[in-house]
């Protein structure tokens, strides 16, 4: 009887201790949990922030390749639209480095501020169109056939390696959505080399280059870059040069128009102003918009019953 009781109690004894035991693994566990789902809500957050999109509107984007690209994805059209610049052509930089081969502008930039930058900056000031982000393809990456398998194994690239792009992985994810969910004949690509845009011609050292018809290749941005939601609101606007870089707002005007800006004035401003600004009388999202290509302040301070519905005012500090 005595051992019955004992091996009882040594029974009794061990599930008592197993039952401490998980009462105290459970909290354990609980705190884990929670980390890793702090960890997991965190990395979301942090997707969500650091976007440059909104996945809604146009965005347009430099892809550092061979040859160098601007490719423009449009959710509401879903459409998407790329212009080729072939290697040898010949364009103004930003920031005064004068005029340089395109393929040669990342490595200038890569001494200074940085490669993607320059590119971008160069690209935009050059063709008259907003540049949104870049993305880059690392050396060795092999170009897949066809424009859908080549775009989505590049945003999987940069989903990868966060160095080649300035995107954040919501933005990248978004992309790869777009870019598999657009029919084949939603998909234009123009090659500026297999048009007479890009004329020909000789360097001292008899080698060939390529210089851009300035006039003719608005036609063709147009065509690729249009934004919609800036031709529907259709808003009359003024865009002022309160710099001292002569012709500072006629260069702006370009762009505005190969969005599908009305432009209905352009001139200078009397007054200095230490920041350029965009005026309206409400907020929307053409002003959102071009406040964000400028790098202007958007202010709702517009008279109403101005002759413009947007005022642009540049200083030329920041664009």
């Amino acid at each position: 009887m005595k051992r019955k009781e004992t091996s009882r109690w040594r029974r009794e004894q061990e599930e008592r201790k197993k039952h401490q035991n998980l009462r105290m693994i459970k909290p354990i566990l609980m705190v884990i949990f929670s980390i890793l789902l702090l960890g997991i809500g965190w990395q979301i957050f942090a997707a969500f922030r650091h976007s440059l999109w909104d996945g809604q509107n146009r965005i347009n984007l430099v892809l550092n390749i061979d040859p160098i690209s601007i490719v423009s994805f449009d959710p509401d059209s879903q459409t998407i639209n790329s212009l080729l610049i072939p290697n040898g052509t010949y364009i103004e930089t930003a920031r005064e480095h004068g005029p340089y081969r395109i393929e040669k502008i990342y490595s200038l930039g890569e001494l200074e501020e940085g490669g993607m930058e320059l590119l971008s900056a160069s690209l935009e000031t050059y063709f008259g169109l907003p540049i949104d982000g870049w993305i880059a393809a690392d050396e060795g990456w092999k170009k897949p056939e066809g424009t859908k398998s080549f775009l989505s194994g590049l945003v999987i690239l940069a989903f990868k390696d966060k160095s080649l792009t300035n995107l954040g992985r919501w933005d990248l994810v978004r992309l790869w959505l777009i870019v598999n969910q657009t029919r084949g004949h939603k998909i234009e690509t123009v090659n500026l080399g297999e048009t007479t845009v890009a004329e020909k011609f000789a360097l001292p050292d008899g080698t060939q280059a390529s210089k851009i018809d300035q006039q003719r290749i608005s036609r063709i941005i147009s065509r690729l870059f249009t934004d919609q939601r800036i031709c529907q609101e259709n808003l009359a606007i003024a865009i002022m040069n309160a710099g001292t870089e002569t012709g500072l707002a006629a260069k702006a005007a370009r762009l505005i128009i190969n969005i599908g800006g009305r432009l209905i004035e352009i001139g200078d401003w009397p007054e200095e102003l230490e920041n350029c600004q965009v005026k309206t009388v409400k907020k929307n999202y053409t002003s959102k918009k071009l406040s964000q290509v400028f790098g202007c302040q958007e202010t709702t301070d517009l008279e109403k019953g101005a002759k413009w519905d947007l005022l642009i005012i540049l200083t030329g500090e920041n664009w």
